[in-house]
């Protein structure tokens, strides 16, 4: 997905990859991003959500991963309609655990470049593809490559025009070879970022679940105003801006034009069902520890608790999410009123979790988002 800020988030994510071991290290005694968080008495909901919830999701997103990568390679092998769609059923499970995870875009995520920007661009970028894979030198992670890689271009290339020509891309083209290395190479990248993500947060590996679990308070260097920015700027920029808005035509305050093939997961027709476990995650999330706290707080909203408005909002907005019509890319071109249901109740969902969940919780929302919001 794109923004005006894209090309300096990747070029800084460049920069700081190629200086890793000097100034982007992680270090498993300290959030990721230091603000003086205070630290002690494990928090309850921390616990919770990291214990229960955020480390369940990375080892599922490891898993598929390595999964997919087997499959890749079977294929890669021995290029059949039966191989093919194992990974395509691969990719799609790989795909929507992703969808799980990109609500904690911190601490080892954005240290391992685990992140939207270089996991989930899209549209992809057929033209780069198109060259890496005709023989043109590419880095994966490269400056030029972001919006090449990920899940989006897997999307394209196993999905696009159908089986007879996918199944060609692979045998019978003449940059045949060209596109199975590139195959390859984008899955060990999800592979490798996913696994080390996953260790890191793991006991036995970097251990980022102990940080996370104490490093207590609502201050910048928190871990709970790590996870609300991440979880919000997810949600508002993602979710309703790249995911919904930009290809219905609404983004922000502005009008444009309907663009169908904008939509996540296009030439698999898959983006119902990951919005759907997005949703889910968010809805999981809050339900997790962030209810309980909001609770606390007797915050309300139009004379009503606040906790019951959030939690009764994911509700109504779930429900209009399932029953997009799929694929969504049909109903835009349809002018599907489903579609303009479920986009309303995404802004008001946005308010909630943008403007009155973070002032509850005294938290500051720190990421800055270009549609007039």
């Amino acid at each position: 997905m794109k923004s005006k800020n894209i090309f300096l988030k990747a070029a800084v994510g460049i920069l700081c990859l190629a200086v890793v071991f000097f100034s982007c290290s992680k270090s498993s005694s300290k959030p990721s991003n230091p603000g003086g968080p205070v630290t002690g008495t494990p928090d309850a909901t921390l616990t919770n959500l990291g214990t229960n919830i955020i480390v369940p999701a990375y080892q599922q997103l490891a898993t598929s991963t390595a999964a997919l990568d087997l499959a890749i390679a079977a294929f890669n092998s021995n290029p059949s309609p039966g191989t093919l769609t194992d990974v395509q059923t691969a990719f799609k499970t790989s795909y929507i655990s992703w969808a799980a995870v990109s609500e904690f875009e911190f601490g080892p995520a954005t240290d391992l470049f685990l992140t939207t920007h270089f996991i989930n661009s899209f549209p992809t970028d057929t033209v780069t593809i198109r060259n890496n894979v005709n023989g043109a030198a590419y880095a994966i992670d490269g400056l030029g490559n972001y919006a090449a890689q990920g899940f989006p271009a897997l999307d394209y290339l196993l999905f696009a025009n159908g089986t007879a020509t996918t199944l060609a891309r692979f045998t019978t083209d003449a940059t045949a070879a060209g596109a199975k290395q590139y195959l390859a190479a984008l899955s060990a990248s999800l592979k490798t970022k996913a696994a080390a993500v996953s260790n890191a947060w793991s006991a036995s590996g970097g251990n980022y679940l102990n940080t996370f679990i104490n490093a207590t308070g609502v201050d910048a260097g928190s871990s709970l105003s790590l996870m609300v920015n991440a979880y919000v700027e997810d949600f508002d920029v993602n979710l309703q801006n790249y995911k919904v808005g930009i290809p219905i035509g609404m983004y922000g305050p502005s009008v444009l034009p309907k663009s169908p093939t904008k939509v996540e997961a296009y030439y698999s027709g898959l983006s119902d069902q990951l919005l759907i476990k997005q949703v889910q995650s968010f809805q999981t999330i809050y339900l997790g520890g962030l209810d309980d706290k909001v609770a606390a707080t007797s915050a309300v909203n139009n004379g009503q608790p606040l906790n019951s408005v959030i939690t009764t909002e994911f509700t109504v907005l779930l429900a209009k999410i399932q029953a997009l019509p799929d694929p969504l890319s049909a109903g835009i071109t349809n002018n599907s009123q489903a579609i303009s249901d479920a986009y309303t109740e995404i802004r008001k969902t946005t308010v909630l979790l943008k403007v009155d969940l973070p002032s509850a919780l005294g938290i500051k929302i720190s990421f800055q988002d270009d549609d007039g919001d």
